[in-house]
């Protein structure tokens, strides 16, 4: 299985927003009640986690993907054999699955990494089709 991480420029935003919200509980619990401490710490460890690990956005394996997650879209469970046609833009992978619809993920969450994900999808597609059905864009 791989993992792709959502990017940095996704995530910094939740952090300033874990660590503001540290900062007024830190002072709630100077002036009014100091146990709120634990939450102010709760608060600094959350940001902390999510800076040091991101979370994951796609999660490609041999059956299928997952695209989504935390801070992004819902979570969708696309798998290989079901997907008829694929394509990909400057800003998107979109997914043609048929009567299932299509199902577009912006590049722009797995940032510097959106060229290894396209490639692995071409090639996860084809070992899933058993033939080299889909070429590479970008060779």
């Amino acid at each position: 299985m791989t993992k792709y991480r959502l990017d940095r420029r996704f995530t910094l935003p939740a952090i300033g927003i874990h660590l503001i919200a540290a900062g007024l509980v830190a002072a709630l619990a100077f002036w009014v009640w100091a146990p709120l401490g634990v939450l102010t710490v709760l608060l600094l460890l959350n940001a902390l986690r999510v800076f040091a690990f991101p979370p994951a956005v796609v999660r490609a394996d041999p059956s299928g993907v997952r695209l989504g997650g935390l801070m992004t879209m819902k979570p969708v469970r696309v798998v290989w054999t079901e997907v008829e046609d694929v394509t990909v833009d400057r800003t998107r992978l979109v997914f043609d699955r048929g009567d299932a619809g299509t199902t577009a993920f912006p590049l722009a969450y797995v940032g510097p990494r959106a060229e290894e994900l396209v490639r692995e999808v071409y090639d996860r597609l084809n070992t899933a089709n058993g033939y080299t059905r889909y070429e590479d864009p970008s060779s």
